[in-house]
């Protein structure tokens, strides 16, 4: 059954899957080089965390339909393909693509949790507490997604 509506509508859900995954990826990329730096340009501390926990849960909120829309798409096409019993190796691309993306969820939603913590720490004036989960969210969290994004973005290229 999936297979079959894989066939027929391939030419939707190819794209629709990399496009969830280039906003993915982008947005991560065009948050460490544009947003963040100048959000650490505000002058007053306190001021500049609490746009900037603004600023991530508006960004991670936009992320979420497309981590949903790209983890339908990839069941489908894994599924319609059927890498699998086509050849071990494509399998096996398959299921570390696969393994990357469940990674940058998990890592996605550590960013979250550390939103989380952050505005708490800021609502207790813990402000260096809560700047410094700010800069592991834009400097560390992102920086691994994209490396892992890239990489299944290759495994991607190589699949099709």
């Amino acid at each position: 059954m999936i297979k079959s509506f894989y066939e027929e509508f391939a030419f939707i859900i190819l794209p629709l899957h990399n496009i969830a995954s280039m906003v993915w990826i982008g947005g991560m990329v065009m948050f460490i080089v544009a947003v963040y730096p100048s959000l650490k340009q505000i002058p007053n501390e306190k001021v500049m965390i609490r746009t900037s926990l603004r600023t991530f849960r508006r960004y991670f909120n936009f992320l979420f339909p497309f981590i949903i829309i790209l983890a339908i798409t990839g069941a489908i096409m894994e599924i319609g393909q059927g890498y699998e019993t086509k050849d071990p190796t494509l399998g096996a691309i398959v299921g570390s693509k696969e393994a990357i993306w469940v990674l940058m969820f998990l890592n996605f939603l550590l960013g979250y949790y550390k939103i989380i913590e952050a505005k708490k720490r800021c609502l207790a004036s813990d402000s260096p507490q809560a700047k410094d989960n700010i800069r592991l969210i834009a400097h560390y969290l992102f920086t691994i997604n994209i490396f892992l994004g890239l990489t299944a973005l290759y495994f991607g290229m190589i699949l099709s």
